[in-house]
C-alpha cells in the first residue's frame, strides 16, 4: 500500500516533457538508422538492436525516476567506486598490448566510460551538497578535481579522448555552478589555453602577458602567483612532447581540421563527404531512403558519428533544424529546472546533465561540418550505440527525478 501510494504520488509529479523529448529524439535516430539499412539492403541488425536498447533505456528511465532521491544521494560514492572498477577492467584485460573501451560478455558488450558520466556527476553533486563549499580557495577544489582526474586518466588509457574531455567538461561546469570565484575559474582554464597558444609563438607570448597582468592585480599571495605562472609556462613548453604522445590518428584529426587536404582519405575525407551530403539535401531533403551519399556508402560512420548528415541529406535543412530544436528544448528545460531547484544536490545534477548534452551536441555537430576535429563523440539519442543510449535515457530520467514538482521553488 505504501509503495503504491509512493508510485502514484511520483506519477502525479512527473514532468512528461523529459520523456516526450527523449522519445522524439530517439525516434529520429531510429528513423535514420532504418533508412541506412533499407538503402544498403543491410542485414547488420543495427535498427533492431538500437530499438531494443531504446526500450531498455526507457525502462531504466523510469527505474531511475522512481528511485528515491535519498537513495541516490546515499549511494553516490559507492556508485562512483563501482564505475572506477568498471573502467579498470578493460585495462586489466588488455590483449595484444591494446586496451579496449568495452567489457565483453559473449556477444554482449558495455562501455563503462558512458556509465561513469552518471556516476561522476552524482558523486560531485553529493560532495558539493554535503560540504556546502564556497570554493574560495584552491584547496577546496582538490577533492572534486581528484574525483574527476582519476576516471579521466583511465579513459585516456583506453584511449578515448572524447569521453575524457566530457569528464573535464562536467567538472568545469559543476564547479562554476557551485560558485567558484571568477579568478580561480580563470586560473583553472589557463593551462588549457596555454597549451593551445603554445602552437604559435606570438599567441603564446601575448597570452603570458595577459596572465601576468591578471595575476599582478589579484590579491593572491606572491608565491601563489609565481606558481601559477610557472605552471602555465611549463605546460606551454611541453606542448610538443604531449603532441608526440598522441596517437597518430589523433594528430591527423587535428591537422585535418586546419587543412582537410592533409588527410584526404581519412578525417578530411569524412568531413568532405559529410558536407557534400548536407549540401545535396537542400532545404527539404531528398526524401526518406533517397540519400545517395548513404546508398553508395560514400559517407563513413553513417550510423554513429555522422548520422546527422543522413538526416540532413534525406530531410534537408528543415529536418536538421527540427532535431536541433528538440535538443534546445531539452537543454533549456534542464538549465531552467537547475536554476529553479531548492536543493543543491538536485541543481548540480541537472546542470551536469545539461553540460553533457551541450558538449555532445556541440562537438558532434561541429565535427561533422569541419570546425572541430573528428573526436568520435556520438549524438545523444540519435547515434547508434547501446551503452550511450541507455545512459542518455538514464540521465534524463535522473533529471526528471530531480526536477519533480515538490523539489522546485514556487
Amino acid at each position: 500500500m505504501i509503495i503504491r501510494k509512493y508510485l502514484f504520488d511520483r506519477l502525479r509529479e512527473f514532468d512528461w516533457g523529459y520523456l516526450g523529448l527523449a522519445i522524439l529524439l530517439s525516434s529520429s535516430g531510429l528513423l535514420a538508422i532504418y533508412s541506412i539499412e533499407v538503402q544498403q539492403d543491410s542485414s547488420s541488425g543495427y535498427f533492431l538492436r538500437q530499438s531494443i536498447w531504446s526500450v531498455l533505456g526507457l525502462v531504466l528511465f523510469f527505474g531511475v525516476y522512481f528511485l528515491p532521491r535519498k537513495v541516490i544521494h546515499n549511494l553516490a560514492y559507492y556508485a562512483y567506486g563501482v564505475g572506477v572498477v568498471l573502467l579498470l577492467i578493460p585495462i586489466a584485460l588488455k590483449q595484444g598490448g591494446t586496451v579496449s573501451r568495452w567489457i565483453s560478455i559473449g556477444s554482449f558488450g558495455i562501455q563503462p566510460s558512458e556509465f561513469m558520466k552518471i556516476f561522476l556527476l552524482v558523486a560531485l553533486a553529493k560532495y558539493f551538497a554535503d560540504h556546502k563549499r564556497k570554493l574560495s580557495t584552491i584547496k577546496e577544489l582538490m577533492a572534486p578535481f581528484a574525483m574527476t582526474i582519476g576516471p579521466t586518466i583511465l579513459v585516456l588509457l583506453q584511449p578515448d579522448l572524447g569521453t575524457a574531455l566530457v569528464f573535464l567538461g562536467i567538472f568545469i561546469v559543476v564547479i562554476f555552478w557551485a560558485g567558484i570565484r571568477p579568478l580561480y575559474f580563470f586560473l583553472l582554464l589557463t593551462p588549457i589555453v596555454s597549451m593551445i597558444a603554445a602552437f604559435q609563438t606570438v599567441s603564446f607570448f601575448v597570452w603570458m602577458v595577459l596572465i601576468i597582468v591578471i595575476l599582478y592585480f589579484s590579491n593572491m599571495p606572491f608565491w601563489t602567483k609565481v606558481f601559477n605562472f610557472i605552471i602555465n609556462v611549463a605546460l606551454g613548453g611541453i606542448t610538443n612532447l604531449l603532441w608526440a604522445l598522441l596517437k597518430p590518428y589523433q594528430q591527423q584529426r587535428i591537422l585535418s581540421l586546419i587543412d582537410s587536404d592533409s588527410d584526404p582519405l581519412g578525417a578530411g575525407y569524412q568531413v568532405s563527404q559529410s558536407l557534400t551530403a548536407f549540401g545535396s539535401g537542400g532545404p527539404f531533403g531528398k526524401g526518406f531512403g533517397e540519400g545517395t551519399q548513404t546508398h553508395l556508402k560514400f559517407l563513413p560512420e553513417q550510423h554513429t558519428d555522422f548520422i546527422m548528415t543522413v538526416i540532413g541529406e534525406e530531410f534537408g535543412f528543415l529536418g536538421v533544424m527540427i532535431v536541433i530544436t528538440l535538443f534546445y528544448f531539452l537543454i533549456a528545460r534542464l538549465i531552467n529546472h537547475s536554476y529553479g531547484s531548492k536543493y543543491r544536490f538536485d541543481s548540480v545534477i541537472l546542470i551536469g546533465v545539461a553540460a553533457v548534452m551541450v558538449f555532445h551536441v556541440f562537438v558532434n555537430l561541429a565535427m561533422i561540418v569541419g570546425i572541430m576535429p573528428v573526436t568520435g563523440l556520438p549524438l545523444p539519442y540519435i547515434s547508434y550505440g547501446g551503452s550511450f543510449m541507455v545512459t542518455a535515457m538514464m540521465m534524463v530520467g535522473l533529471s526528471a527525478n530531480m526536477a519533480s514538482v515538490r523539489r522546485m521553488t514556487r
